[in-house]
């Protein structure tokens, strides 16, 4: 048997050597988490390029993602006016940073470098590199559908004994939700590598059998490395061997690698594949799916019903109808960019945004455009239709009242500090919502004007602005991702009570008498009610829930039909809890990525969809 491993080596080896090039050595700079728009990220960057162009060595540069601080326009921007200086071809993917607090939902990282996804060769080697997300919504990594499926016909097309290194942000292990299937996919060909960043400092890994390298920071305040800097990746084409080092911008080269293997002979392809754990759909027998079905890309938002047909959007950017009674297709429009706002329905008529700039209002039996409002930049927020007005923020720093109608704008707010992403909330006069520059809103519904404004204090990243604001009795309420819970008195805007008890980050929702808040912990995996008619926070009951998730992220309103509380996850489980929050009726794992939405059709049927692009709908009863 060794020597049968001996002479596939031996046979590989000689492929490789014929497909190299005529230098003995390939190699190129890695570099990672670069993190423009934060401290010294952009001088740091260009000391980095500025010593890359003074190494002949270099063929090609690869960026690992975490290219910006917050994924802004003009942090892209300036980041490829940098990039651009290097003499030799760079590879770029987006981190979490460049794409979860994305003013344009993805959008200008494409326009900037042509897409989110590469693949080149070099010396025999195939480099493929994709994103990782999350996209928009908070939640562990995960590789977009889409992407799985451009990286899958790349594979098939590749030859069998072809070397692989892969390239994503995350190291590909199980904080990265879908890791399985990347590796199912990329095991199909001769996967020798994956590369990574994330954790800012140099690793070496074997996950599932296959090594993975997980670079440093360029940042200068990196830990223990003393300045900014990169990684230079040698590749001995003859024998395989593998050294990589730490450079600083401006040198010198460490002396000795801090990485060695062999891409011959480090994966070990006997190492059985790991899997998510599907098992608490055996604990929970009342629940069933009724039908279910894999969109061909990702989704990055919620439902809207009119109780025949359910309206979803895919994040590519498809806005979809399908028959509520059994998931078949009705009618999809196509928008010119990718879409994370939920569609909204209102009297015969679907309301959604896209990135391309445009507010779309549709025929919810046929799909035909009635209008479409166009503003000066990308749309990730989500409408509301109220008394038969659509109010919706843009990333352009202004909200809009829009006629659902006609179509005309009735009022503009300019003024808004960062972008809207979140749904409004709205009483019978003024219209709230939050935006990601640590400020919240109140708007006159008729006029527009500036009732008053609340601001958080601290980090952008503390924004109430991905979570979906509620009222109660007299009180408008946010969670922010400091993990607090806040009542704002909706006439003032000042501060009722502010608490951290409820330990909640994003996902919070209103029970249908308006009298319980839920707030979803983010540590202690629990459903909290609150008391909305108390002047404290006064949580009234803990539920705990069966989550085996570290910390569960996901941002999705809770909502209730009554009877049950439904509670998402970012580990692709949905939970049903008891309307007084005594117990846990049932749980039903679909995916193993974020829940978008939970929405109710009937007193025992709810739809449900994963952003990897499952949609599925569960009948239940109450054991």
């Amino acid at each position: 048997m060794k020597r049968f491993f001996l002479t596939l080596a031996a046979l590989f080896c000689a492929a490789w050597s014929w497909a190299a090039s005529a230098s003995d050595t390939l190699t190129f700079a890695y570099i990672s988490d670069t993190h423009v728009g934060s401290g010294s990220g952009a001088t740091d960057l260009e000391a980095c390029v500025a010593d890359m162009n003074t190494l002949p060595e270099i063929r090609f540069v690869i960026h690992a993602g975490d290219v910006t601080e917050f994924g802004a326009d003009s942090e892209l921007e300036l980041t490829k006016s940098i990039m651009d200086h290097l003499k030799m071809p760079y590879y770029i993917v987006p981190g979490n940073h460049d794409v979860k607090w994305s003013e344009s939902g993805g959008n200008t990282f494409n326009r900037l470098w042509g897409r989110s996804v590469f693949t080149f060769d070099a010396d025999g080697i195939r480099f493929i590199g994709t994103d990782s997300g999350p996209n928009m919504r908070m939640g562990m990594a995960q590789v977009p559908r889409e992407s799985l499926v451009w990286m899958d016909s790349l594979v098939r097309a590749t030859p069998k004994d072809m070397p692989i290194v892969y390239i994503t942000h995350n190291p590909v292990e199980k904080s990265l939700s879908n890791w399985d299937h990347v590796y199912d996919i990329l095991k199909q060909g001769n996967l020798v590598l994956t590369m990574g960043g994330h954790w800012h400092t140099n690793n070496f890994k074997t996950y599932d059998g296959i090594p993975a390298v997980i670079g440093r920071s360029s940042l200068a305040s990196t830990p223990k490395f003393g300045g900014a800097g990169y990684n230079l990746v040698r590749i001995d084409t003859r024998t395989g061997d593998v050294a990589i080092y730490n450079r600083q911008a401006g040198g010198p080269t460490a002396e000795k690698p801090w990485c060695t293997f062999n891409l011959f002979t480090a994966a070990d392809r006997s190492v059985p594949q790991s899997r998510p754990d599907y098992s608490i759909n055996q604990q929970y027998p009342n629940v069933e799916v009724v039908w279910q079905f894999q969109d061909k890309a990702d989704i990055g938002a919620g439902f809207a019903t009119d109780g025949r047909r359910i309206f979803y959007a895919t994040a590519p950017g498809v806005i979809k109808a399908v028959e509520a009674k059994n998931g078949k297709p009705v009618w999809e429009f196509p928008t010119g960019g990718r879409i994370y706002s939920f569609p909204y329905y209102a009297d015969g008529r679907v309301v959604c945004a896209s990135t391309d700039g445009n507010v779309y209002c549709l025929d919810a039996k046929k799909g035909k455009e009635l209008w479409r409002y166009r503003t000066e930049k990308g749309i990730v927020a989500c409408p509301l239709v109220h008394q038969d007005v659509v109010y919706i923020g843009s990333s352009c720093g202004k909200f809009y009242a829009i006629d659902l109608r006609t179509g005309r704008e009735k009022w503009t707010y300019e003024g808004i500090k960062g972008f809207i992403e979140a749904r409004p909330c709205a009483d019978d006069r003024k219209v709230y919502i939050g935006s990601w520059g640590n400020e919240f809103y109140a708007f006159d519904l008729k006029t527009g004007a500036l009732v008053w404004k609340w601001q958080n204090g601290g980090s952008r990243m503390y924004s109430a602005a991905a979570n979906f604001p509620v009222e109660a009795y007299g009180k408008i309420f946010i969670t922010t991702p400091e993990r607090a819970t806040r009542a704002l008195d909706r006439e003032t805007g000042h501060e009722i009570w502010f608490s951290k008890a409820p330990n909640g980050r994003e996902s919070q929702g209103l029970s249908l008498d308006g009298k319980t808040l839920y707030v979803k912990t983010m540590l202690t995996n629990e459903l909290v009610g609150v008391d909305t008619q108390a002047d404290t926070c006064l949580i009234r009951w803990r539920c705990p829930l069966p989550n085996d998730a570290d910390m569960d992220l996901a941002p999705a309103e809770i909502l209730s039909n009554g009877n049950a509380i439904f509670v998402p996850s970012s580990v692709g489980k949905v939970y049903a809890v008891a309307a007084d929050g005594s117990r846990v009726l049932w749980a039903r794992k679909l995916s193993n990525t974020v829940i978008n939405h939970i929405l109710p059709l009937s007193e025992d049927t709810v739809v449900v969809s994963t952003m990897d692009g499952i949609v599925a709908c569960l009948k239940y009863t109450d054991r």
